[in-house]
């Protein structure tokens, strides 16, 4: 059996049996193919799997050596080290021959990004303007309901976007599955499913239960980076920051969260961060907002 074929049965236990999302599993078969061309350079011969398994840890050491003098962050370093183990346990659970070195190998320290949030008043502007851009009147419905859904449920643009119909048949809440197939319930708002089911009503194609409903022009499911295309079109019609993008609106839910009175524990639980250090970066979005609330809450204020 060939390497490749090795590398197309551990995409598919990802996804089948680990839950893991289409976005993560094309990025470590990216990183695993980088690694199997590196080693191929490196040694001057096609990897089999058994040179994969024996492979000596300065050797993968001097992959990511060269991700990082490639510009690569340290969270792709991270991933793509995290992609390698994957892979290597995998073939452990296949053929039961391991490499001890690498899977006690250590992850870069990742710097701490602080997520930027639009202010309320540039998420309303977005979502009122999104149908400014388009001449059709049901794909202006469709960026102003994804829009919507984003900001008032929180939700990863891929969250959004695996929505189906069967999935609205409740007008309270959403059941999501959320990164490693883990799911939480999310609250749906009126204005989230009136908007979601004014859009249902003028799209243009039929659609089954299974079906994700947001669709792209021609009627193929809808792909983050057409999305992340006309967000960039709205942000630069309309004057948004720079960081605008489907994620800042999942920022912005939480941050705006956070500045009314929710605590951590909660917006941890709908934002499906399995670690509540993820969340308690928001702490530090908006220090201004936390200060003044502190001068006005506290006694000695």
């Amino acid at each position: 059996m060939s390497l490749q074929s090795d590398v197309i049965k551990w995409q598919e236990y990802l996804r089948s049996e680990r839950g893991y999302s289409n976005h993560t599993i094309v990025s470590y078969r990216h990183d695993i193919e980088d690694f199997i061309s590196f080693i191929k350079h490196h040694k001057r011969c096609d990897p089999m799997l058994h040179d994969i398994i024996k492979m000596d840890i300065h050797t993968i050491r001097s992959w990511l050596s060269m991700r990082k003098q490639s510009d690569y962050a340290a969270s792709s370093i991270s991933r793509a080290l995290s992609g390698i183990k994957s892979f290597y346990k995998f073939i452990y659970q296949v053929t039961g021959e391991s490499n001890p070195a690498v899977l006690l190998m250590r992850s870069p320290k990742k710097s701490q990004i602080i997520p930027k949030a639009l202010s309320f008043r540039d998420v309303m502007l977005a979502i009122n303007s999104s149908q400014e851009l388009k001449k059709n009147h049901w794909l202006a419905m469709r960026d102003k309901a994804l829009l919507m859904l984003i900001y008032a449920s929180g939700l990863r643009i891929s969250e959004a976007l695996s929505i189906c119909k069967k999935d609205l048949k409740n007008s309270d809440y959403l059941i999501i599955k959320g990164k490693g197939g883990k799911e939480r319930i999310i609250p749906l708002l009126p204005d989230a499913y009136h908007s979601i089911n004014e859009y249902l009503s003028i799209v243009p194609f039929l659609l089954d239960a299974t079906d994700p409903i947001f669709r792209g022009e021609k009627g193929n499911v809808l792909s983050t980076g057409v999305f992340s295309r006309q967000l960039i079109k709205l942000r630069r019609s309309i004057g948004l920051p720079e960081y605008t993008s489907a994620h800042a609106f999942r920022h912005s839910f939480a941050t705006h969260l956070l500045e009314n009175g929710a605590d951590l524990r909660s917006i941890q639980e709908l934002l499906g961060h399995s670690d509540l250090s993820t969340t308690q970066r928001y702490t530090k979005v908006n220090l201004d907002h936390l200060s003044k609330s502190y001068k006005s809450s506290h006694p000695f204020g």
